[in-house]
């Protein structure tokens, strides 16, 4: 096999030079030098052919012109032109940018490339906004790069970009994209919105908190941007400052219920449960399938003493969502209270079942087991009260043995 595979390099190149041998002597001329008179007449022709838009014929010609004489400007502008027509926007950038690169192109023909560049950044743009409409992320980006290639200096480009990137999980390209649209244009308050929760899916609340100010200042009577900055000074452990935005919200907006619903959570919060209760209840009024506004609200119902309305709540919550634990865990510790110590130790039991490492979970199963065995011992249940601190004991100990783990 290796003799075979050698022999096969000279044939090949037996066939190359027979091919050479039988070509007619011309072909085998040095190609001829086109002067600047050959570019004059084929320039003549680019002409012609231009003005019967037989543009392939005419590409041919301002070719020979650019070849013949490098530095004809209004060839290399017709050329953009051509390309243009054919949809070949990286070569009509490029002629045109060399166009625009001299002071003769740039005197003469600026005012009449702009509107190439315009037509053709409008188009990329509008495509993307499409392909963000269907989701087709990718397609938006390569759009958006070639509308950046013709106007590097509109900031909607890099807005838009910024969501199509975000969008398919590329965090870091949003942000910068954002960025470079807020360098571009500072007074556009939507452009810090847009950072700003960039930065808060990256848990940067900081930055965002800086953003949505930003975007505050510029646009102070929009509720919305207020929510925002309160979501983010309340991740960033700021509460006070998140109640105060979002009480400016509420006053802007009183009927938003995403407002309404984020000055509820900043009251329950700074711990002004009747206030949050009356804002938390016209948002379930309008939203009622909102789990985690049910949640809240039966929080603040429990904080009230308004313990059936609470627990009617926590178990809307787990029926929406089975694996809620925090809800699991107040029905828990209510139902203790209440003296339903088997249905308490039911909750429980789904708190660590979700929550294996929670210790505290393990904690109230433990205290829940032992009042049922003390409830069972005085109903005379021994066996059964028997049972039940062996439970508690077990709980107990996992507790503890999970204290440790987490201390070592």
């Amino acid at each position: 096999m290796r003799f075979l595979r050698q022999a096969g390099i000279p044939f090949l190149a037996l066939l190359v030079l027979a091919s050479l041998g039988t070509a007619p002597p011309e072909a085998l001329a040095k190609k001829k030098k086109i002067t600047k008179g050959d570019a004059k007449i084929a320039k003549r022709s680019a002409h012609l052919y231009v003005s019967q838009r037989l543009f392939d014929k005419a590409l041919a010609q301002l070719l020979i012109v650019i070849e013949g004489d490098p530095n004809d400007v209004q060839a290399h502008f017709m050329l953009g032109e051509i390309y243009s027509e054919k949809n070949m926007q990286d070569e009509m950038r490029k002629e045109f940018e060399w166009v625009l690169g001299t002071k003769k192109g740039k005197k003469k023909y600026a005012k009449k490339i702009q509107p190439y560049l315009d037509m053709w950044w409008s188009r990329n743009y509008n495509n993307a906004v499409r392909a963000i409409g269907a989701e087709d992320f990718g397609a938006a980006i390569e759009s958006l790069q070639k509308a950046i290639a013709l106007a590097p200096e509109k900031p909607m480009s890099y807005q838009a970009l910024g969501v199509a990137y975000l969008n398919m999980g590329q965090a870091q390209a949003g942000i910068d994209a954002y960025e470079k649209a807020v360098e571009l244009d500072s007074t556009e308050a939507s452009s810090f919105v847009n950072l700003g929760r960039a930065y808060m899916n990256l848990k940067n609340y900081e930055e965002a908190k800086q953003c949505f100010a930003r975007a505050h200042k510029l646009a102070p009577d929009n509720a919305g941007y207020l929510n925002d900055l309160a979501r983010a000074q309340q991740f960033n452990g700021d509460t006070a400052a998140a109640l105060e935005s979002a009480e400016k919200a509420l006053a802007i907006e009183p009927e938003n219920v995403d407002v309404s619903q984020m000055a509820g959570q900043m009251h329950l919060l700074g711990g002004n449960y009747e206030k949050a209760a009356e804002l938390l209840e016209t948002v379930a009024a309008q939203k009622p399938e909102d789990v985690d506004n049910l949640f809240n609200l039966a929080e603040c119902y429990r904080n009230l003493g308004r313990v059936d309305e609470a627990v009617n709540l926590f178990l809307k919550s787990v029926q929406a969502n089975p694996q809620d634990a925090d809800a699991w865990f107040r029905l828990g510790r209510i139902y203790e209270k209440q003296e339903k110590y088997k249905d308490s130790i039911e909750a429980l039991k789904m708190v660590v079942s979700i929550r294996p490492t929670s210790v505290q979970g393990w904690q109230a199963l433990s205290r829940s087991w032992a009042l049922l065995s003390k409830e069972q011992s005085d109903a005379g249940m021994d066996d059964a009260a028997s049972e039940s601190a062996k439970n508690a004991e077990e709980a107990y100990n996992m507790s503890t043995s999970l204290q440790g783990q987490a201390g070592e």
